[in-house]
């Protein structure tokens, strides 16, 4: 996996679905999707960087094969867009669109 991302440009997707409850209609749920999308670039990386990394283990439980916020996070040379969705979870976008939905009344605290 490492090979195919070294020195090239990849996208990272995370969809995310929420339900919450409906105040305003007992018994009915609130039901809000999302994806985002993040473009890594990996720097041309060596052999020997490679096979230290794979020595670490923490490539073998990682979706796209590295984690950017272990060791792997210097292979990447240039990130657009949010950090947290390469991590796994999309925070920032989660945050907003959970607050816009506070704010426009469509969930209640």
């Amino acid at each position: 996996m490492l090979l195919s991302l070294q020195g090239i440009t990849h996208q990272v997707h995370t969809g995310v679905g929420v339900v919450f409850p409906d105040a305003s209609q007992p018994g009915k749920r609130l039901i809000k999707s999302f994806s985002e999308t993040t473009y890594v670039t990996f720097a041309s990386l060596e052999e020997a960087e490679m096979l230290a990394y794979i020595k670490t283990g923490e490539p073998f439980d990682k979706a796209g094969g590295y984690g950017i916020q272990g060791p792997a996070g210097a292979f990447v040379s240039s990130l657009t867009g949010c950090y947290f969705n390469v991590m796994g979870f999309p925070v920032h976008k989660f945050a907003n669109i959970v607050s816009d939905m506070i704010k426009d009344g469509t969930i209640k605290l």
